[in-house]
């Protein structure tokens, strides 16, 4: 025990003594000792259980596991020894400290009976406080030098007469601080109700080592209860002040720590929280053995078009109500964090991968529901999600949680190399992983490809009404081997980023156009169109210049806007339909789901074909119930002079769905499946 620990024990003007976690007593003072020889025992015991009783043994371990977890703890009642006799009538345990070697104690303090309270209590004496003079007593110091050689802090005994304004008096004028009096006073007037209490008091710049306004050092007060008041009255506290100055603010340090770990926007926890919280995850999944746990690596589709269309403002936005909709979709047991610009980390406790599975697509189906208004744009939001499940067998593999979260990133990867918005679950073999994740950074630019490595293919679409082809969907599809294993939908999302989707959909209506001016064939020819394409000077400058001289020509063209598009930019999309068709080009809105902000513009738009999204016959199928919704939004669009064309038809059950539901046309794998256009093909 050091000498600082030893001189502290002797200034307290009742018993005490340190305490290991095992009752063990590592030192106690001269009053300990007194009271001990009062009870009839000779010598301190080895450990408090060596002289209590039973019972009380059984109370004191009890306080002190309490004591250990860092919370103050005490017991009211008697306290009898193993004679039968009584040895205190109250103890409390304060002051968790680390001691040399780094062995811990607690300060365990003692008040008895008033009988032989004098030589229980020992000799001290606060700097000759006199009962008869409580007015004087305000803050006196321990004048007691020997004793506090080694002491580093200053230290106030108030006997308990004095008022809550003298006391904060005292200790403004003792540690310089900066508190305003009224303040302080409600402090103290709390503070001891519930002794033990630490105050902290802001000091002023010129008091601190941090001299800089606002500066983070403060006056650490801690209050202790001492046995009786200046008169012994129960009523009056007597407590004594230990005063430490230049304390770094707990306040600031604890924020700094929610800083380490938090995500500042969104509240959710950071990479370094998500990291050490996984590792206690996997912990337990290693000693438990009966459970799973899926990890999930999400990152964001088309974040950027949210942010520079509608400003950073919009961007947190998105962001936050993403982060809602994670910590919905995943309950009290699921752990979301942020952990880049707009990427996602998460983990929830599950059973089996298909359950990890299952979680990962109600992630995106929450997505799917997000919508963010600004003025007239609507933002939608998607994501790919990548899927790691470790459970106890998969861990003998010694996966760390920086292993298993790389799995679900390069899970992720793969699926925004599909294209995004979509849920891919992590190869088994990190090796495999490792591989395919260095693949994936050597992604070429989708500026980097030329013509020869484009291709366009043709997807047919069919009348349901004579079950014959009435048009051809133009798609875009790579080729060669830089094209090995990534989509057309990947490497058009990475177009769009890169700001060359412009480019993409020039070169492709030069193609289209070319091939309707040679073919014989009169079916209509679509082609999709981005929103970039639309608001571009130059994409309009080719479509005038093609088409203001030959309008047959433009009379087989339909050009399509997706709907997620149109919900950003209404503005653009509607002047765009607006532009093609007075040269007499048909305009379709893709992916239409019905969105209210879309139906509300429709009266007043130069649209031709409303071509639905997959999800919406779907749903028909799964659940006919909704097939009079369906229905009336098909009725309300032919009201509206416009047509509808069915996606995504693989069955016969769907194809004869959608003729009782009186849809025009539709396109999919059931009625033929996309293949090279060879006429226009480079």
């Amino acid at each position: 025990m050091s000498a600082f620990h030893t001189s502290l024990l002797e200034v307290l003007p009742f018993a005490a003594a340190y305490v290991a976690r095992d009752g063990g007593i590592l030192a106690c003072n001269k009053a300990f000792e007194n009271g001990l020889q009062l009870r009839g025992l000779s010598g301190v015991p080895g450990r408090f259980q060596d002289f209590m009783s039973d019972e009380s043994s059984a109370r004191f371990e009890r306080v002190l596991a309490v004591a250990f977890g860092g919370l103050p703890a005490e017991i009211s009642g008697e306290v009898r020894l193993r004679s039968g006799a009584v040895f205190c009538s109250h103890f409390m345990c304060t002051s968790h400290v680390f001691l040399q070697k780094g062995r811990e104690a607690v300060l365990v303090q003692f008040e008895t009976a008033n009988e032989g309270q004098e030589q229980w209590h020992g000799t001290f004496n606060p700097s000759g406080v006199n009962a008869s003079e409580p007015e004087k007593t305000v803050g006196r110091e321990v004048s007691d030098s020997s004793v506090l050689a080694h002491f580093p802090d200053e230290i106030l005994y108030f006997a308990g007469a004095e008022s809550h304004e003298d006391m904060a008096l005292t200790l403004l004028e003792k540690t310089g601080g900066a508190q305003d009096l009224d303040g302080l006073k409600q402090a103290l007037e709390e503070a001891r109700q519930s002794l033990p209490h630490t105050l902290h008091i802001p000091e002023t710049a010129a008091s601190s080592r941090d001299m800089s306004p606002g500066g983070s050092q403060v006056s650490e007060v801690r209050l202790i209860a001492l046995p009786g008041g200046h008169d012994g009255s129960p009523d009056e506290i007597a407590c004594m002040a230990i005063v430490r100055r230049n304390v770094e603010n707990p306040a600031e340090i604890a924020e700094n720590k929610r800083l380490a770990y938090e995500d500042p926007l969104t509240g959710l926890e950071n990479r370094r929280a998500f990291t050490r919280a996984l590792k206690r995850e996997l912990a337990h999944i290693r000693a438990d053995g009966e459970t799973g746990l899926a990890v999930y690596y999400i990152d964001l589709d088309e974040f950027k078009k949210v942010n520079d269309l509608g400003g950073h403002d919009a961007g947190d936005d998105m962001l936050l109500r993403v982060a809602s909709c994670l910590k919905l979709t995943l309950g009290e047991l699921g752990t979301v964090a942020r952990i880049g610009g707009d990427e996602f980390a998460a983990m929830l406790p599950v059973t089996s991968r298909e359950t990890a599975h299952e979680y990962a697509e109600r992630i995106l189906e929450g997505f799917g529901r997000i919508r963010l208004e600004i003025k007239d744009r609507v933002f939608t939001i998607s994501g790919s999600v990548g899927v790691a499940y470790a459970d106890s067998e998969t861990l003998q593999k010694n996966k760390d949680a920086s292993a298993l979260l790389a799995l679900a990133d390069t899970a992720c990867l793969r699926g925004k190399r599909g294209g995004g918005r979509s849920v891919q679950l992590c190869a088994d073999d990190a090796g495999d992983a490792a591989n395919e994740l260095e693949e994936q950074d050597n992604l070429p630019e989708p500026e980097s490809f030329c013509g020869k490595e484009l291709v366009l293919y043709a997807m047919p679409i069919v009348s349901l009404k004579t079950n014959e082809i009435c048009g051809h969907e133009v798609l875009l599809r790579l080729q060669g081997e830089r094209a090995k294993g990534l989509s057309s939908r990947a490497w058009i999302s990475a177009a769009e980023r890169s700001g060359f989707i412009a480019q993409v959909d020039a070169w492709t209506l030069d193609r289209v156009l070319d091939a309707a001016e040679r073919s014989a064939n009169r079916s209509l020819l679509t082609m999709n169109v981005s929103a970039e394409s639309a608001r571009d000077p130059g994409f309009r400058d080719s479509l005038h210049s093609r088409l203001s001289v030959n309008p047959l020509l433009a009379s087989r063209l339909c050009l399509e806007i997706a709907e997620k598009d149109f919900l950003r930019e209404p503005s653009t999309v509607e002047s765009f339909f607006g532009f093609v068709s007075e040269f007499g080009c048909q305009t379709a809105i893709d992916d239409f789901a019905g969105h209210w902000p879309v139906l509300s513009r429709l009266p007043g738009m130069r649209v031709e074909w409303l071509k639905l999204e997959a999800g919406l016959t779907r749903q028909v199928l799964r659940e006919p119930a909704r097939a009079a919704i369906l229905s009336g939004l098909i009725g309300a669009a032919r009201k509206l002079g416009m047509k509808v064309v069915a996606k995504h038809i693989e069955t016969p059950a769907q194809a004869g769905l959608l003729r009782t539901l009186d849809i025009e046309a539709a396109q999919g794998f059931h009625f033929g499946r996309p293949a090279p256009w060879i006429e226009i093909r480079c």
